[in-house]
């Protein structure tokens, strides 16, 4: 990653630490905020929080992968920017499996939080250029600063569209009396 002056808010490759804290949580109260309305809703709202907020940084974990190492100076320097993973392609197929995978009721809910979260990840690595955003079927681009912002309240609102769907009374009064329970 390098520094990009048209977005302030990346990190610095001179101080790898500083930055993976940075990094840990902005994507954290990204992923949180993203999901603000699933949370909000959730009878264990810390726990759901607190997944979207670890959730938010677990895309990363390819950094450690293709730098094969732990130091975080070789991840902060990688040659050729971020990992192909790091792509709207590879978030969408995580949240199909994810859709696929997951058991029980909540299985939307479930894949839609991988692709929110994931998502939002995606929108703020990528305003700082050098991500591969539609790889495979380009290589290192960017979007605009703005989009990170407009998109991370365009991923909220559909998670309130979701949330309104999930926990309409109809749906709740169809469920067995034990799940109904609040």
């Amino acid at each position: 990653m390098s520094p990009y002056p048209a977005w302030p808010f990346l990190s610095d490759p001179q101080h790898p630490f500083l930055s993976a804290v940075w990094a840990v949580l902005i994507h954290g109260v990204l992923g949180v905020f993203v999901l603000a309305p699933l949370i909000w809703r959730a009878r264990h709202r810390a726990s759901w929080a607190a997944c979207a907020f670890a959730g938010g940084s677990i895309l990363d974990v390819d950094h450690f992968i293709a730098a094969g190492s732990l130091s975080l100076h070789r991840i902060e320097t990688l040659p050729g920017g971020r990992p192909d993973t790091h792509s709207l392609a590879f978030v969408l197929l995580l949240s199909l499996v994810v859709l696929v995978l997951w058991p029980g009721r909540w299985k939307l809910a479930a894949a839609w939080s991988c692709f929110a979260v994931n998502t939002g990840h995606l929108l703020f690595d990528g305003a700082g250029a050098n991500e591969h955003l539609l790889y495979p079927w380009t290589g290192s681009d960017g979007i605009p600063w703005l989009l990170c912002p407009i998109g991370a309240v365009a991923l909220c609102a559909a998670s309130e569209l979701l949330a309104r769907y999930i926990y309409a009374p109809n749906r709740i009064s169809r469920m067995p009396a034990a799940i109904a329970r609040r």
